[in-house]
């Protein structure tokens, strides 16, 4: 009886933790998925708000780093490139380090080029200091994960940080 009661909380133990899991990954998807939306539409203060605060910093803070982007998307469309999509993979598994949680996902970006769509896929990190309430993310840009704690020391060495991901270029239909 003793055994089954044990295997009983374990279970239960497991479930909790799976469903809590997963309420965790679906409010990251979520804010990601606002994040990426926010940059689409060229709403850059709620795309800052999910800018990882070190990264606001290094770019000179919140102000500076807005203009910057404005500035880059304004040069990108310039040349004829225009955002039209930004996607996201499943999650990795999430890991628990000091006071925060992280985890990867791949970022996929649809740009519209001459004579085609480009699509960009890089990882993401995923990073929340209050549970999972609120979740903050940075572009690895190709940078290992040794390169990446330089600037967040306290990653988990568990995550999958791939290096630089070549971008696929699909040429538009030719219209006969």
């Amino acid at each position: 009886m003793k055994r089954i009661i044990t295997v009983l909380v374990f279970t239960l133990g497991l479930l909790s933790a799976t469903a809590q899991d997963a309420n965790t990954q679906k409010t990251m998807l979520t804010q990601v998925n606002k994040m990426g939306n926010a940059f689409i539409t060229k709403d850059y203060s709620r795309f800052a708000d999910f800018t990882y605060p070190k990264v606001l910093k290094n770019m000179g803070g919140r102000a500076k780093m807005i203009e910057k982007i404005k500035k880059e998307v304004e040069g990108l469309e310039k040349d004829g490139m225009t955002f039209l999509s930004m996607d996201y993979g499943t999650p990795s598994k999430i890991y628990k380090v000091d006071n925060t949680l992280q985890c990867t996902l791949v970022q996929m970006i649809k740009l519209k080029v001459e004579g085609g769509t480009l699509t960009s896929n890089s990882v993401l990190l995923a990073i929340s200091e209050n549970e999972g309430k609120n979740w903050y993310f940075l572009d690895t840009a190709g940078f290992n994960l040794p390169t990446m704690k330089t600037l967040i020391p306290n990653l988990s060495d568990e995550l999958e940080i791939p290096g630089r991901m070549d971008p696929v270029f699909e040429p538009d239909e030719k219209k006969e």
